[in-house]
């Protein structure tokens, strides 16, 4: 009988990089938002009790020096107020007069005439001061102090505001910031003047550098995260109320790190094939921060071991392999 010839081996071209210690930028991930800087803005009060007739603005709205951004009025309950210092006013001046009076027909002391001038100063202090907090209220509107974006309107037309309470707040406009959320026990690796990469989650708009300035020391009991701040100049991709996604480069580090090209995916794991007497071997890993085209390994390699770099998704655990460049 005739021998069948053997079947030729199946082998792969495959391309060989070793895994190499190197020093890797290390990143960390986070989202935010972002948000009008807080320097430079202006929230706005009065110091009398106030009714909203008409809301002029909304949240957003660029305006302009001198415009008007809300009508409002005295309450009734400043207005009795005002009225009764008007009468005490005119009451004290009517009795320091009829004292005054007096004391010229000798009928009434020095000590008299003097407590009612003293009972009258006080009465136009209070009036005074009524009038002074009831100045822009007599005017009828509330006006912009600044060229800027209206970042928060408080109040609804109709509504009776107490003295001091804010009405709203301006901005410049010119300054942002990025509130990021960070894991609470990722926190102690990031530090002030980390250098941070910003991208909008929605769009392809490019990346914006920028630096921590911030870390708040304290958990959000709405989202459990904590917070750190990155300052921003006012930029068209960034609006205020958007989200963005941040690249924190927490340091450089020496680590084990392969071409990224080698890392392959299964069932959410991570895994290459290494070179082993010219035989693939498929090696599960564990990966972590990259940068360019090398990824970090923590587990599954050793500094030296040739691993597949290209070549490497038709490959087969135990398949023979045919190195580019190699004869």
């Amino acid at each position: 009988m005739l021998a069948l010839p053997a079947m030729a081996e199946v082998s792969a071209l495959v391309q060989l990089t070793p895994a190499r210690v190197m020093p890797l930028a290390e990143h960390l991930r986070a989202y935010g938002t972002v948000e009008f800087a807080p320097e430079g803005g202006r929230t706005l009060s009065l110091e009398a009790e106030s009714l909203v007739s008409q809301v002029l603005v909304a949240n957003g709205q660029r305006v302009h020096q001198g415009e008007v951004l809300l009508r409002v009025a005295p309450s009734i309950n400043d207005q009795l107020q005002l009225q009764q210092a008007q009468i005490g006013v005119r009451f004290a001046l009517t009795d320091q007069q009829r004292l005054e009076s007096l004391r010229a027909r000798q009928l009434a002391t020095n000590a008299e005439v003097q407590t009612a001038q003293q009972t009258l100063a006080r009465a136009q202090a209070t009036l005074h001061d009524l009038q002074a907090r009831l100045k822009t209220l007599q005017a009828g509107a509330v006006r912009a102090p600044i060229n800027g974006v209206v970042e928060t309107v408080s109040v609804h037309q109709g509504d009776l505001v107490p003295a001091g309470q804010p009405l709203l707040r301006l901005s410049t406009g010119n300054t942002l910031r990025i509130v990021l959320g960070v894991e609470p026990e990722d926190l102690p690796r990031v530090k002030v003047g980390d250098a941070v990469q910003l991208r909008p989650v929605y769009g392809a708009q490019p990346p914006l550098s920028g630096r921590i300035r911030q870390i708040y020391w304290q958990v959000d009991p709405k989202t459990r995260l904590t917070q750190v701040v990155v300052p921003m100049a006012a930029t068209p991709s960034l609006l205020p109320g958007a989200m963005v996604r941040a690249e924190i480069t927490l340091g450089r580090h020496k680590t084990l790190a392969i071409p990224d090209s080698a890392v392959l995916q299964q069932g959410g794991r991570a895994y290459c094939f290494v070179d082993v007497h010219g035989k693939a071997r498929q090696r599960w890993i564990e990966t972590g921060w990259r940068e360019a085209d090398w990824i970090a390994v923590s587990k599954g390699l050793q500094a030296g071991e040739p691993v597949v770099s290209l070549g490497n998704y038709e490959l087969q655990d135990g398949m023979a392999l045919r190195v580019a460049g190699r004869s």
